[in-house]
């Protein structure tokens, strides 16, 4: 399954956040905005019955009804396509990606395919999952929206060919979210979804569309998610991007070059321990220095220490935790007024430099591809 994600080049829309707040900027939450690919797996089987079945109903258009464009809009492209398949002892596609082109198509489709269960006990995982792996194969040709499987399910039966846990771990390998739903005890299928994807039918439908609104905030290629754990790539992210560069500039050329890397890319902020403690173990992971030493966006403007902002934007001014190393800034801001992490023993600490005579490696930030920022393919 290709599911590379492509070159990308961003399209403004809207962003409620603001850079002033002083915090670090989060996933999108608009979810009329959703823009995915996703396929829904139900287990129609006697176990799951016509009463769970119209609860799966009743929460497939719960989390699909906040005004989630369904279908492909060729002005609007946020635009979210959902296929539906069935599953018993074998697996029945009920409608591709492209049979649901507005929230009525969906509501009526689910309504109908949910309606009975079928007149058998089987219940393979296994095949839905080969049946949205294929949907998604077929006719997930846009390589830039990210792909999701959500599955409701009670249990699942099924040894080798019909075990469901390698087709599973194949499809999150190559970057499907697969976000599960059960009905019973949810660690039956926990094994199965995406790390802190697995949810009971109890939790209700606002963890789903959590859920979503996560797998739709994703990086562009080569450049990584900021998130809460670094050592943990299923932890929470942020909706930040950071792109460790491997190459020796002064202070103000990395900035220039920050500033055409993406839009909305500049030299990147530290507004506090953590964003600098994870940017330090890029460094150690991504540079080639050792002592390490990159510049950042903190510099001298106007009479204040500002960081680095995209290009029309305001700079913000620093505030409440720094990291200065011990005795800076030394000299003149006027003449030393960028700023660099050096490393000073186990860590790094931040000196200021000059804008043209010092070179290093540098770090650039933009904004993740989300429900406030699409992000638009360009094929290369």
């Amino acid at each position: 399954m290709n599911l590379h994600i492509i070159l990308l080049s961003l399209v403004a829309y809207a962003d409620t956040y603001s850079p002033l707040s002083y915090v670090d900027r989060p996933c999108g939450t608009d979810l009329s905005n959703l823009w995915l690919d996703v396929v829904l797996v139900v287990d129609n089987s006697q176990e799951m019955g016509s009463q769970r079945l119209h609860d799966v109903t009743s929460n497939i258009l719960s989390v699909f009804g906040a005004d989630t464009r369904i279908g492909s809009n060729s002005v609007e492209p946020r635009t979210t396509r959902v296929g539906l398949v069935t599953y018993n002892s074998a697996a029945t596609l009920n409608a591709d990606l492209n049979q649901f082109q507005s929230f009525s198509d969906l509501r009526n489709g689910v309504i109908s395919f949910l309606k009975v269960a079928a007149n058998t006990k089987d219940s393979y995982l296994a095949t839905g999952l080969a049946m949205a792996a294929q949907v998604l194969n077929v006719q997930g040709l846009r390589d830039h929206y990210q792909k999701v499987i959500i599955v409701y399910a009670s249990k699942y039966s099924g040894y080798g060919d019909l075990d469901p846990q390698p087709i599973a771990d194949r499809l999150k390998g190559s970057g499907v979210k697969i976000i599960t739903v059960a009905y019973g005890d949810e660690t039956v299928l926990e094994s199965l979804s995406s790390p802190r994807f697995g949810f009971n039918s109890a939790s209700g439908y606002p963890q789903i569309q959590n859920a979503l609104l996560e797998s739709n905030c994703y990086c562009p290629h080569t450049w990584i998610q900021y998130r809460t754990d670094y050592s943990d790539r299923s932890s929470s992210p942020y909706g930040v991007c950071i792109l460790p560069v491997n190459l020796a500039a002064n202070w103000f050329a990395a900035k220039y070059q920050c500033s055409n890397s993406w839009n909305n890319s500049h030299l990147a902020t530290e507004f506090n321990q953590a964003k600098h403690d994870f940017i330090f173990n890029v460094a150690k992971d991504y540079l080639r220095q050792n002592p390490y030493q990159y510049h950042i966006g903190l510099h001298y403007a106007n009479g204040d220490w500002v960081w680095d902002q995209p290009a029309g934007q305001p700079q913000v001014n620093l505030q409440r935790w720094s990291n200065w190393q011990a005795g800076f800034p030394i000299g003149s801001p006027a003449s030393q007024s960028g700023v660099s992490n050096i490393q000073n023993g186990v860590t790094t600490k931040w000196n200021n430099v000059p804008l043209y005579t010092m070179t290093a490696d540098f770090f650039c930030e933009t904004y993740s591809c989300d429900t406030d920022n699409y992000c638009d393919a360009e094929k290369y």
